[in-house]
């Protein structure tokens, strides 16, 4: 379970985020929405460890952690924290397989048994078993951004952080991401927060949250 305990950010005078508290179930699909200017990256972005809050405190699975640095923060991070950004940055010069191994490959880890089992399973999940051998300059706009979603699957995090995903898709596209969301979430019994601008995509989120002016209103 994730917990976020009343998280405050500024940046010197101008209010980011005010007092944010929410709690998010295990094998739950969470989304954030709200205008931009709202503070939804910055949040998906505290809860990432990739920014700091001025205050607060946010729990997973009963780890408090936004006061690990160095080595330790580096750590939880790998092992616990899955990313999906809009940009889905995948390396030209890796195939699709290659790029959703790469996490396995920085951490030094070999494509043990279990590893190559782990991409067979996401990789049906996800519907890209047939592009696994291909370059990311042969696959559409959709295709890369499963890749990437693999990629942030493959370590097995506790969490899953999804910041506008669908914001490069057309609507087609946009709306089968969602859907595998979903299935990931029952499938991978997978924890995922997802900040959106399109609220078409959070029918079926087990959470809403709308951010305006940096307040859950």
């Amino acid at each position: 379970m994730l917990e976020l305990k009343n998280i405050s950010k500024t940046y010197g005078t101008q209010l980011i985020l005010e007092d944010i508290s929410f709690t998010a179930e295990s094998k739950s699909l969470v989304s954030i929405l709200g205008p931009s200017g709202s503070g939804k990256s910055t949040l998906l972005q505290i809860i990432g460890l990739l920014n700091r809050p001025n205050s607060g405190e946010i729990i997973l699975n009963e780890s408090s952690y936004l006061r690990l640095d160095g080595k330790d923060l580096e750590i939880f991070r790998n092992k616990n924290l899955g990313f999906v950004f809009q940009f889905h940055n995948l390396l030209s010069e890796f195939t699709a397989e290659e790029n959703i191994l790469m996490p396995i490959y920085l951490r030094n880890n070999k494509q043990s048994s279990t590893v190559m089992d782990l991409l067979n399973d996401i990789s049906r999940t996800l519907g890209i078993n047939h592009i696994l051998k291909k370059f990311p300059s042969n696959l559409s706009g959709g295709e890369q951004q499963r890749v990437a979603v693999a990629r942030a699957l493959i370590t097995e995090p506790s969490l899953l952080l999804a910041d506008e995903p669908t914001g490069n898709l057309d609507n087609k596209n946009a709306e089968e991401l969602y859907d595998l969301f979903l299935k990931i979430k029952e499938d991978h019994n997978q924890q995922i927060i997802m900040v959106t601008h399109n609220e078409k995509l959070t029918n079926q989120s087990n959470k809403v949250i709308f951010l305006d002016s940096g307040k859950i209103q």
